[in-house]
């Protein structure tokens, strides 16, 4: 038996939770944390709240780790790869090397870093290579990398044949897995390709990122933290967008650009599959606006996708009809257990 203390650090948030092998025994959230100083404050309490608990060793998601698609235990080149590829995943990989710097100093326990791009290090190559002159590939490892692998794993584990997971809150991301073993996802070399996101463009004309750097802005804020949902409407909290779409023209066009982009990659993904067994929704958005199930499974009826209305209303997990040729899901994400999963995998 492992008592396992795990950190799942957002670009302003820190969440832990303590885990007595598999079972979850405290979970706590801290948010609007800005500064180092937030960050070294949280873990203070963290400490404190689990003082005279026995801890094993000490888990974090790290959004970004390049190659590396294993649990990997925290030494300096570990350390040197998270910051490498902090400028790939500029929201999150220097918080959770901050944290985990941190932990060094307040816990002595062993450290274990469990990346989110695990999932998709073996994508085929049709999927994962960009199509840029191959010495630049080879030279800074450039390749379809994925994101939110962690909670694309634990939502399609079980799920045989054909499947889609729509990972869908302030960050979105869709992946296409076939029994088990993803095929492609919407997220790239960073996480701002793809779907619209709360303040990320998602992908666009790379013709657009000259012609804004040539008029000398800065493309990295604007596509990152000004973009998006944002960016169309002003707000980046989706249940602020879905209160306004009936007085606000600007909320309610961002609520169907954002669905429109997930239904196109949906169908793009259901080519690439040729065929659907499985559709999942997941994450803050996914698992709690039965509205939006409803509008994306509208357009796939040719399909023969069908919703049970209540089902749907009440998020049950099941949501498909009974003649449904497609199942569609609802699930509950959890990164957290599937980094014990992970990290157990080493012992």
């Amino acid at each position: 038996m492992k008592n396992i203390l795990v950190f799942n650090v957002g670009s302003s948030s820190l969440k832990y939770s303590f885990f007595s092998n598999r079972k979850k025994l405290y979970t706590e959230n801290f948010e609007r944390l800005k500064e180092k100083k937030d960050f070294e404050k949280a873990v203070s309490k963290i400490a404190e709240k689990l003082h005279g608990q026995k801890i094993d060793l000490i888990a974090h998601r790290v959004v970004h780790g390049g190659e590396l698609n294993k649990p990997s235990k925290v030494d300096k080149k570990v350390k040197e790869i998270i910051k490498k590829f902090s400028e790939f995943a500029p929201l999150h990989n220097p918080n959770q090397l901050r944290v985990i710097e941190i932990c060094e100093k307040k816990f002595k326990q062993s450290q274990y870093a469990v990346f989110d791009t695990m999932f998709f290090s073996d994508l085929p190559d049709i999927a994962k290579i960009y199509p840029i002159p191959k010495e630049i590939t080879k030279k800074h490892k450039i390749r379809r990398y994925g994101f939110h692998g962690l909670s694309h794993k634990f939502v399609s584990r079980g799920l045989k044949g054909k499947t889609i997971t729509c990972h869908l809150g302030s960050g979105s991301s869709i992946s296409a897995i076939e029994d088990e073993k993803p095929l492609d996802t919407s997220m790239g070399l960073t996480p701002l390709e793809g779907l619209v996101m709360g303040t990320r463009s998602g992908t666009i004309d790379p013709g657009l990122i000259l012609f804004l750097e040539k008029q000398g802005y800065n493309t990295k804020k604007i596509l990152t933290e000004k973009s998006g949902l944002k960016g169309l409407c002003g707000h980046n909290d989706f249940r602020d967008i879905l209160s306004s779409m009936k007085t606000s023209k600007d909320c309610k066009l961002a609520y169907n650009i954002f669905i429109y982009k997930i239904i196109k990659i949906i169908g793009s993904y259901i080519a690439a599959l040729n065929g659907l067994d499985n559709l999942v929704f997941t994450a803050a958005i996914g698992e709690n606006v039965p509205k939006l199930r409803e509008d994306i499974c509208k357009n796939l009826s040719f399909l023969g996708v069908k919703l049970n209305n209540e089902k749907n209303k009440r998020n049950k997990e099941l949501i498909s009809s009974g003649t449904s040729k497609v199942k569609v899901y609802v699930k509950k994400t959890n990164e957290d257990e599937q980094i014990v999963r992970e990290v157990l995998k080493c012992f």
